[in-house]
């Protein structure tokens, strides 16, 4: 069975920021273990949103 992680905005944002100290060291190693990881069409809005303002 495939896993997939779907990354919520602000934990999305914190992983490609690399500001790991926001997050457990166990969510890093789930992130970058998993098979697929992937982000919510909502979270992309949100940042268009907040680049915006």
């Amino acid at each position: 069975m495939s896993e997939i992680i779907i990354l919520d905005t602000h934990i999305w944002i914190w992983y490609i920021n690399r500001e790991l100290d926001q997050f457990p060291t166990s969510w890093l190693e789930i992130i970058e273990t998993a098979n697929q990881v992937g982000i919510s069409p909502v979270s992309c809005y949100e940042v268009a949103l907040a680049q915006q303002r």
